[in-house]
């Protein structure tokens, strides 16, 4: 049976970057998009494997529909990737616009709370299921919008491997700062002769063939 997965995030190099490499193994892969955003360009035609669907972050009904819409394309849900890669923008506070930063509360922090709790929901009732979360940070991230939004995701994922660590399904995280996104997602899809090694905690990919994690409590 193809694993099946889902790839929810904010849209960057990363995120396009994992979705080439699930197409590679042949994954049947749901890409969650924001209504305005242009779909990650492919290569070939992968409409088999392949689903776009619309995820409007600031609504927890549409978390809830993203679910169930992926269930409909596939039988089941095996691993679900939230990707994070904080805001570019490096303005100082002062001179960021309300609306920018609402814009950042809603897609960075409320979508991923949304969506995780729809999940979970889902793995608890499956009793199996892998959540993976992914923080990718290439750049130096100094803007408190960007900090905020990146303490954020780190520490929510702190929290769900603490809460879920006896659940029937398994959190796990990935941080890493490389700048080759592609060498990135391969690390993350490829198959691991010992996979339990990574799960509850946060492991960091350095870029090279070994990584080291940063335990339980994050940093």
């Amino acid at each position: 049976m193809e694993k099946v997965i889902l790839i929810a995030g904010i849209s960057g190099e990363l995120l396009t970057e994992i979705l080439q490499e699930a197409l590679s193994r042949r994954f049947q892969t749901i890409v969650a998009m924001d209504p305005e955003v242009a779909h990650p360009p492919i290569g070939e035609d992968w409409e088999k494997h392949l689903r776009y669907l619309e995820w409007n972050k600031r609504s927890s009904l549409s978390a809830k529909s993203l679910v169930l819409e992926t269930l409909s394309f596939a039988d089941s849900l095996d691993e679900v990737f939230l990707v994070f890669e904080p805001p570019k923008d490096g303005r100082p506070l002062h001179e960021l616009p309300i609306a920018e930063i609402e814009k950042t509360f809603d897609d960075w922090m409320k979508g991923f709370l949304f969506l995780s709790k729809e999940l979970i929901f889902h793995f608890q009732r499956r009793k199996k299921g892998t959540l993976t979360l992914v923080q990718y940070e290439p750049i130096l991230v100094i803007s408190p919008l960007s900090l905020g939004a990146s303490s954020f995701f780190r520490s929510l994922g702190n929290a769900l491997f603490t809460q879920y660590q006896n659940e029937p399904f398994i959190v796990r995280g990935f941080q890493s700062s490389t700048v080759d996104a592609k060498d990135f997602a391969r690390f993350l899809l490829a198959p691991r002769e010992k996979p339990e090694k990574s799960y509850g905690k946060w492991t960091k990919y350095s870029g090279k063939s070994s990584f080291w994690s940063f335990g339980r409590s994050g940093s």
